[in-house]
Order: structure tokens, then sequence, then C-alpha cells
């Protein structure tokens, strides 16, 4: 006759002792493999965000421009209004168009579409370049116009275009004659901007971004979050590469400008799926030099 014999209590102790071992070294795995994809995931996000601010920042620097006035005592324009380590404005381009139809001083017709991040408008700044005398270059330059109503549904023959109602342009201190005028010259608008950090309602700072055309108070978030202190910073150079002091130094002389962004995680995490969890942090520099600069 066959006898049957089970477990014995101390066996079944020792395969529960083991399941709970493989349990918990399987839960200490899981929980740091969560740890470590949480992370990774904060770090990209973070990463993202400071390559964002890297791109639309210099790309939006990259259109500042140079004047020069044709009439004693000859001075230069720039587009850069005002500077300060922690913030920069200026103006900003936004299109770019061509003139056409019968000219008129108070009636301007650009061609569409405009070539540039989107249409015009009324709050915009116009500029519209007055050749002159098409036999020399000296008299040549960028005017204002001061635009009052845009139309966007003109013709210039058969073709669409804006038309534009302004004020009489004023060409060296007197009003701008027809005779200046070129069909086909360039017409650009700009947007004024001022680009700084703050601090939004989440209590994170960001980089952002208001439109002085617009009338904006307040900023926009671009990218971010950064560090509380140096987390958007400028620093200004002139033409021969020496540093500018903001503070005292004039707009018309920076040709080139450094964007230093230091970007920080939402949240603190952890790469090495331990404790304890940081905030961490990525620096980003971009030296801008300035298109259209002047050698003097």
């Amino acid at each position: 006759m066959t006898s049957r014999r089970g477990f014995s209590l101390v066996e079944l102790l020792i395969v529960m002792i083991v399941l709970v071992l493989i349990g918990t070294a399987l839960t200490k795995i899981l929980v740091s493999s969560m740890r470590v994809s949480s992370g990774q995931m904060v770090q990209a996000d973070m990463q993202s965000n400071v390559r964002t601010g890297s791109l639309v920042l210099p790309l939006e620097l990259r259109e500042i421009g140079y004047d020069s006035s044709i009439v004693a005592p000859f001075t230069v324009t720039s587009d850069i209004e005002l500077i300060d380590a922690g913030f920069v404005q200026f103006r900003a381009g936004r299109g770019f168009s061509s003139t056409c139809g019968t000219p008129a001083l108070n009636e301007w017709r650009i061609r569409k579409p405009a070539y540039g991040m989107r249409a015009p408008a009324l709050t915009d700044g116009f500029m519209v370049y007055i050749e002159n005398d098409p036999n020399q270059g000296a008299d040549d330059q960028w005017i204002p116009l001061v635009v009052t109503a845009i139309n966007a549904d003109g013709l210039c023959g058969t073709d669409s275009a804006y038309i534009l109602t302004t004020s009489t342009p004023d060409y060296q201190g007197t009003p701008l004659a027809l005779s200046q005028i070129f069909v086909g010259g360039p017409v650009r608008y700009y947007e004024r901007m001022r680009f700084g950090s703050f601090v939004d309602a989440d209590g994170l700072t960001y980089v952002g971004a208001r439109s002085i055309s617009a009338g904006e108070a307040s900023y926009r978030a671009v990218a971010g979050p950064v560090t509380a202190i140096a987390g958007l910073s400028f620093r200004y150079f002139a033409r021969n590469g020496s540093q500018l002091d903001p503070t005292i130094a004039a707009p018309v002389t920076v040709r080139t400008i450094e964007v230093n962004i230091i970007g920080q995680t939402r949240n603190a995490a952890t790469l090495a799926g331990t404790l304890p969890r940081t905030n961490r942090s990525m620096t980003s520099t971009t030296r801008v030099a300035l298109r259209n600069t002047l050698k003097h």
C-alpha cells in the first residue's frame, strides 16, 4: 500500500519566504524602472523647451537691421530699442512685400501674398524703401509709413493686394513727393516685441514674449520653465567683439547678441532610479550675429 506525504509546515514557510523575497526584488526593480522612465520624460520635456527657446529667440533676433540717415548729421538707427541683461526689446520683422499699382501719397498697394510670418496688422509698424534718384544710391532710405487702415481685398490690376491708408510720409524733413515713389519697391512691416523672463501663476519662471505694438501688458510663455535666477539672460557685443554694458551702451552699437537659457525640469526627478529626486537643469548659449550689420 502506497502512502502519500504532503508538504510540511517548514517547507511551506520556506516557499513563502522565497516568494516574498522574489516579489520584493521585482517591486524594487519596477519602482526603479518607473522612476527612471518618469525622470527621462521630465528631462526630455525640459530639453525640448530649452531647444524651443534657443530657436525662437535667435530666429527673431536675426531679423534685426540698421539704417543710416541720408541727411546731416547722418545718424544710424537700429531695430533694437532697449537692451538689458534680463530682456531685449526690438522691432521684429513680420513680413515683406512690394508696392504695386498707381502710386498715391495716402494710399499704398502692396502685393499679396506678403512673405513672412503672417499678414500685416494695423498695430504693426511699416517702412517703405524710397529710391528717389535711380542713378545714385546716396539718397536711398527706408522711411516709416503711418498706416491708419488696411484693406485686405484690394487689387493691383488683376492681382490681389493689400491697400494701406496712410498719412503723407515725411522724407528728409519734407512731405514725400510722388516722383520719389518707385513702383515695385520693397515694403516691410514689423512688430515691436520684448523678450524676457517672468513668473507664471504656477510659480515657475519662463521665457516670455509680449507685443508692445499690440499693447500687451504681460508676457506670454514661449519656453520653460527656466531657473528663477539667470534662467534667461542676454549679453551684447560691439563690432570689435568687446562686451557692452547694457546699462550705458546705446542699442545702435550692438552687433552681436548672446542668448543664455538655463532650463529646469518642471518636477523633481531622478535618472538613476534611486532617491533623492532633484530638479535638473540644462544650459543653452547661442550667439546671434545681427543681419545688415554696419561696419562703423
